[in-house]
């Protein structure tokens, strides 16, 4: 069970940093993003399937890695809620 906290998301044993942003997409979908705050993919091993991390390089500045919830998902409404 995934739990969405203040500052971290958690799965009960992972514990993945994260800041959460609420957007409609360019492509008209509504999601809620999650932006990992660390360089430990931590936040990749809770969410295998929508994990995104465009970045060459570890220490990229902007890119850590990021999930995208959208209104179809299970967890859509405990991510809202936090975000």
């Amino acid at each position: 069970m995934i739990k969405f906290n203040k500052h971290y998301v958690t799965n009960g044993t992972i514990k993945a940093r994260v800041s959460y942003s609420r957007a409609v997409l360019n492509n008209g979908r509504d999601c809620v993003t999650l932006y990992a705050k660390d360089y430990t993919g931590e936040l990749g091993r809770i969410f295998n399937d929508n994990y995104e991390n465009n970045s060459d390089i570890m220490t990229d500045y902007f890119e850590k890695g990021r999930v995208r919830i959208y209104a179809d998902n299970p967890l859509w409404a405990a991510a809202c809620a936090r975000a």
